[in-house]
């Protein structure tokens, strides 16, 4: 009797969505100073982690073998289930649970930008025109959200090549032979 096994892109997927989600909760409750910090970075490492362990589950569940599309599959896949979750999560958290966290987002963000503008030398009155355009568009409306996941999407492809560069492994069993 065979076993089915499970699909790695979905499980990893789910898995690195979950615990996407809970750093995602962990920074915002740890509030705007956390959830604006260096620290924030690690949700960047969390899918990557779970993609090549996707990768490497499906290689050993191939007899140790990956092909390179198969591999760019599953972590891109990987990528875009956790970037879709905390997508969605962000939104509903900054748009309908707690607007407050959102402005308060938003004005330091302004606060990050204009100490920016300044150390880059420019002029106030182009320091004060992008605090006030900045000022009036909410940075979690639902098109900024999609285009901002759209944008990831792009960042997490660039990084799926090189994950699926690294687990590939040819079976050679799959080579076409050589004629001469």
């Amino acid at each position: 009797m065979e076993t089915k096994q499970s699909n790695p892109l979905v499980q990893f997927g789910i898995i690195s969505a979950v615990v996407g989600i809970l750093v995602y909760v962990i920074l915002y409750l740890g509030g705007v100073k956390l959830f604006m910090s260096p620290v924030a970075y690690i949700g960047y490492a969390i899918p990557i982690v779970f993609a090549v362990l996707a990768c490497l589950k499906q290689k050993k569940n191939d007899g140790g073998f990956l092909e390179f599309s198969k591999a760019l599959k599953i972590s891109f896949g990987v990528f875009v289930i956790t970037a879709i979750t905390t997508t969605i999560v962000s939104y509903v958290l900054m748009n309908y649970i707690d607007k407050e966290f959102s402005e308060a987002m938003q004005q330091a963000s302004m606060e990050m930008t204009e100490k920016m503008m300044k150390k880059f030398g420019a002029p106030q009155d182009s320091i004060d025109k992008a605090i006030a355009e900045a000022s009036k568009s909410n940075p979690f409306s639902a098109s900024k959200m999609a285009l901002g996941f759209a944008f990831s999407c792009i960042f997490w492809f660039l990084i799926s090549l090189i994950v699926a560069l690294i687990v590939k492994k040819k079976n050679p069993a799959n080579e076409m032979p050589q004629t001469m």
